[in-house]
């Protein structure tokens, strides 16, 4: 499997940072639809125009959107009366995918569950056609083992998953969610998914998660969209309305872990937290990102964007980079390091609109921030060097041509 290497330099001047970056070249598929003959079996997954290609090392590349109509096993969710071929499971209301393979998951269960325990080493691929999933007890899909899993939305289809209040999972590995993966995830496909998470999360994996297509609805509790160890998003049509952050990845222990890649998408977040939150680093190349409300609309210790429209509502920091180990109000420059080279920000914070408890480098790119007024606050405020060379940047109705009319209010503030 590949992995996305994430290095960060030890030293300000190499403080950005270095993504080990693998162009995969990996055409996948937007379609869903299903082409055969009476003589031929075709590949399902086909691409339309609008491809996309990895840029990183994650667990998936294009060879998880390919697969023959003859090997997928049909599955037919019904309350009391759920039917499924080879490597499918039924007991009651709950549906377990039980080995590796295609599974196209069509019908409704109104509280049950699907399950999918395969082998460690086993990918697997649950084509949604159609299909309704709520429990009230429990995440509606959840995965328990696998090697990886590959939600694919079919074409022109509307899929819904939901669950309930208040519930526990026994399994330590598996998260609190709606659609919750103890493995390695990947959303693809041409249709729409709408999800609601009661208890905790919306979406949720343990490890990875990557968003290929698709149109992704996401309401939650606690998180939208959470990949412990990444996050990366190359495409789709993605709205999340959550009580704590939008986007997220936060593993804090392993090395090369905790980020979240934007490169491309419609992207709409509303939280009740951070829009989108990372340990380590988020970076946004490319597309639509637009926090409509926030407390703080971007937060990671290494922040860079070089291109897409980001647009940022915040009640607190607009963008605060942050190596997590100060409190606020602190004047101690913590290493991190903010960096706009390309693309359209604009910000409206109601603290500063730029914050870094390290250092900032606007080198490129149009920025515009409101951001509120008194004491410590300002459009720009680091506890490090900030550097204005090549950004255009209008700070509350004035445009600023030299960072000496900036100043550092060394107020940086800590995690949330």
């Amino acid at each position: 499997m590949n992995r996305f290497a994430l290095k960060i330099g030890a030293s300000l001047a190499a403080a950005a940072i270095a993504l080990s970056l693998t162009a995969c070249g990996a055409t996948v598929a937007q379609n869903a639809s299903t082409t055969s003959s009476t003589t031929t079996t075709t590949t399902v997954a086909t691409a339309n125009a609008a491809t996309a290609t990895t840029s990183v090392d994650t667990h998936f590349d294009d060879d998880d959107l390919t697969w023959d109509a003859s090997d997928e096993v049909k599955v037919t969710l019904a309350d009391g009366a759920s039917t499924g071929g080879t490597g499918v499971t039924v007991q009651g209301n709950t549906v377990t995918i039980t080995t590796g393979g295609v599974y196209r998951i069509s019908g409704t269960l109104t509280n049950g569950q699907l399950v999918v325990a395969a082998e460690d080493d086993k990918t697997v691929t649950l084509i949604l056609d159609s299909a309704s999933i709520t429990n009230s007890s429990g995440p509606a899909i959840a995965v328990t083992s696998a090697d990886e899993v590959t939600v694919y939305l079919a074409d022109g289809t509307t899929n819904t998953v939901a669950d309930g209040s208040g519930y526990t999972v026994a399994d330590d590995a598996t998260p609190v969610a709606a659609i919750a993966s103890a493995s390695d995830l990947t959303i693809a496909g041409g249709g729409t998914l709408n999800v609601t998470g009661k208890t905790n999360d919306g979406v949720s994996s343990s490890d990875g998660l990557v968003i290929v297509s698709g149109t992704i609805n996401v309401t939650a509790a606690d998180d939208g969209i959470r990949g412990k160890d990444y996050v990366y998003v190359l495409d789709g049509t993605i709205k999340v309305e959550a009580s704590g952050d939008a986007l997220k990845s936060d593993n804090e222990t392993d090395e090369g872990r905790g980020w979240v890649r934007v490169d491309g998408g419609t992207l709409s977040l509303s939280a009740g937290s951070d829009g989108v939150d990372a340990f380590r680093a988020i970076d946004i190349t490319s597309g639509t990102l637009t926090v409509a409300k926030s407390a703080e609309g971007l937060e990671a210790d290494q922040i860079t964007i070089s291109g897409g429209t980001v647009a940022i509502t915040a009640s607190d920091d607009g963008i605060n980079s942050t190596a997590g180990t100060q409190a606020g109000g602190t004047e101690q420059n913590d290493g991190s390091l903010l960096t706009i080279s390309g693309g359209t920000v604009t910000v409206k914070a109601g603290s500063d609109g730029i914050d870094a408890n390290g250092s900032v480098a606007l080198t490129g790119g149009t920025i515009t921030i409101t951001s509120g007024s008194g004491g410590g606050t300002g459009a720009v405020d680091a506890n490090g060097t900030i550097t204005l060379n090549g950004a255009k940047l209008t700070a509350n109705g004035t445009q600023i041509t030299d960072a000496s009319q900036l100043g550092t209010s060394m107020m940086g503030g800590g995690r949330r």
